[in-house]
């Protein structure tokens, strides 16, 4: 089975963070999260992903490479121009070459059974089944509704069916080949507005998945940092928690023993903190950040060589190398 990646975007929701460093790049627990991604398509034994690249994209291809893990192969496709996630699918029409297959947005961090997810798009004969959750009123997303059988009636206020129930998409899809008929060559697109609505509209069969694990679209600030308090307090996909390394209380208090840890804290490597500093609760340092001395940290997300002076006090925060970033109004506790 084959997969496409999302990773095009610019980003904006995450500015600053995403002006030097790709949004599919930005970590959690020290990863970079299209990684989580990657090791949902790995486990689900996906062979073969290609992924669209333009904001930053050379880094994108310089951190991952050619494979992940050595298993699972990876092409890019660049665009000059962004094609949306309609055009952007089409442009790369030729790399898939069978049914079904998986297209994902890079900062879609979901767990389900994606092999039992793909049985079910098999047995209904679907022309794409879309992963969703129960609806959320005040979560601000895009409508989808389906019928009591699961399939999509309307979406984005376009369709139409009686009776119909809302359901959140996650960003995960899976498609037969023929929704190449519906997208147009060598231009923009939304696969959701676009694609899905003339797929409705010829009666093509699209379904709803429905599932109730864990799912965060890692696509804002907020999000952002609390994903990464999910992964510090333990709520992380099943999954995740078998690829993450992740140090214990006794090996932050013996490689640190002048500084003073409440627990959940994360240390990546080749990090430096110096004496009397307090981190914690919550508190996740990525690879090479310095944080001074009589420093206190709590409720704070430092990306790869962020810095911290002497006597700092900071809370409910993201620091990069040049941005500290206050975070607001999260409830991840």
């Amino acid at each position: 089975m084959k997969a496409m990646i999302l990773a095009a975007g610019l980003g904006t929701r995450l500015s600053p963070l995403t002006d030097e460093l790709p949004k599919p790049l930005l970590p959690i627990a020290n990863r970079p999260q299209i990684e989580f991604v990657l090791e949902l398509l790995l486990r689900a034994g996906v062979s073969d992903v290609v992924i669209n690249l333009h904001h930053l994209g050379d880094l994108i291809r310089t951190t991952l490479g050619s494979s992940y893990r050595g298993e699972l192969r990876i092409d890019y496709a660049y665009e000059k121009d962004i094609l949306g996630t309609g055009g952007g699918l089409k442009n790369v029409e030729n790399f898939f070459d069978e049914d079904p297959f998986l297209l994902i947005n890079s900062d879609a961090l979901i767990e389900l059974d994606l092999l039992e997810a793909v049985s079910f798009h098999t047995a209904r004969k679907a022309a794409a089944t879309m992963v969703v959750r129960s609806w959320d009123e005040g979560g601000g997303y895009g409508r989808v509704e389906a019928d009591r059988d699961g399939r999509i009636r309307r979406i984005l206020g376009r369709g139409s069916g009686e009776n119909l129930t809302p359901v959140i998409f996650t960003g995960l899809h899976i498609l037969s080949r023929r929704i190449f008929h519906y997208i147009p060559g060598g231009v923009y697109s939304c696969i959701n507005r676009d694609c899905y609505s003339a797929m409705l509209e010829s009666g093509e069969r699209v379904y709803g998945y429905k599932s109730a694990g864990y799912w965060r679209d890692v696509g804002t600030i907020k999000s952002y940092f609390e994903t990464n308090m999910d992964f510090l307090y333990g709520r992380m996909p099943g999954y995740c928690k078998k690829f993450i390394s992740r140090p214990g209380e006794d090996a932050h208090r013996a490689g640190f023993p002048e500084a003073v840890f409440a627990e959940p804290v994360f240390i990546g490597e080749f990090c430096r903190i110096g004496s009397r500093s307090r981190l914690g609760p919550a508190v996740a340092l990525g690879t090479g950040s310095r944080v001074g001395s009589q420093c206190s940290l709590e409720r704070v997300i430092a990306l790869p060589h962020s810095s911290f002076t002497d006597g700092e006090s900071v809370r409910d925060s993201i620091r990069s190398e040049r941005h500290s970033i206050p975070v607001t109004g999260t409830t991840s506790r």
